[in-house]
């Protein structure tokens, strides 16, 4: 293995930053609505948990102290049942919105990226065509890796339970720390092909679901090493950001402080995101260099040189 092999990745995020000047008013424009509706949605989900949650556990607190009046009793039980409904419908509704606003903006920064690596152009309009356009086939090839990596996460945990509980058995429950580390390195080894899949489906057309994670496998030879180094450098990231976000969380007073530290972890979490799908999208094009493809635009818009 080449010394400027192991370190492509470098590469990758130097080239990654150097994209981020390019097409600044889009980039901007639509990282102001995603972060501007995300905060919203996210303030108005946090109070409102915090409110309902608060309301049930004070109407739990009177019931343990209800024990004579059966219709009291009942009562509070119909309230509490009431709660918990709307609380779990407006978590569901609001988790699913903010995962779609969060696709959205994937797919949307993918383009950029794209068009961006190649120095050209796109109308306000064309880019918000191309988006809706590349949703159809990108939702599909997402929904693919979600399976894939939720029946990789359930194949580890039953394998890993038998070690994890054995606490008192040393040598082993060092095993399971051992396996679940080594599980969590071939997991971001895996995931190079899932992620790189899902930029193909948004920058060519008709490829989705198991056809573009095909493509994706067999574009990433010679350049998987890359990727993998990359999930793995957001990873840790992104577990500095929560760990942050722990810390702050508890020494946070009160329901807006606990809103605005959150707020900070979702932020920073949309930012390293972002940023590896940039990384990705300039992979995309290393590897298509590196199999020596020319890498055109399929869409039917018309884009200008810069």
């Amino acid at each position: 293995m080449e010394f400027s092999e192991f370190f492509g990745f470098l590469t990758i995020l130097k080239e990654s930053l150097q994209l981020l000047p390019k097409n600044k008013k889009l980039l901007a424009l639509t990282s102001f609505i995603y972060f501007l509706i995300s905060s919203i949605l996210f303030s108005i989900l946090n109070f409102k948990l915090k409110f309902l949650t608060h309301d049930i556990t004070l109407k739990v607190s009177i019931l343990s102290i209800s024990t004579s009046n059966s219709f009291k009793i009942t009562k509070i039980l119909a309230d509490i049942k009431e709660d918990f409904q709307i609380l779990l419908t407006l978590y569901v509704a609001l988790v699913i919105i903010l995962f779609f606003i969060s696709f959205l903006y994937a797919i949307a920064t993918v383009i950029l990226s794209f068009i961006s690596y190649n120095n050209t152009n796109i109308s306000l309009k064309n880019f918000v065509l191309r988006i809706f356009k590349a949703f159809k086939y990108a939702i599909i090839t997402g929904l693919y890796t979600k399976i894939f990596g939720i029946g990789y996460f359930f194949i580890i945990l039953f394998l890993l339970s038998p070690l994890l509980i054995s606490t008192s058995n040393i040598f082993l429950y060092s095993i399971g720390i051992f396996v679940g580390i080594l599980s969590f390195f071939f997991f971001q080894y895996l995931s190079v092909v899932w992620i790189l899949a899902l930029i193909i489906s948004v920058v060519e057309e008709n490829y989705y679901g198991i056809k573009a994670m095909a493509k994706a496998g067999s574009l990433i030879k010679g350049k998987r090493l890359n990727g993998f180094i990359l999930n793995v450098l957001f990873s840790i990231v992104s577990l500095l950001l929560y760990k942050s976000y722990l810390k702050m969380n508890i020494g946070a007073k009160g329901v807006i402080n606990q809103t605005l530290v959150s707020l900070f972890l979702v932020i920073f979490s949309s930012l390293v995101n972002f940023l590896c799908l940039v990384a990705y999208t300039v992979l995309y094009f290393h590897c298509k260099k590196n199999h020596g493809e020319e890498v055109e635009l399929q869409w039917d818009f018309e884009y200008s040189k810069v």
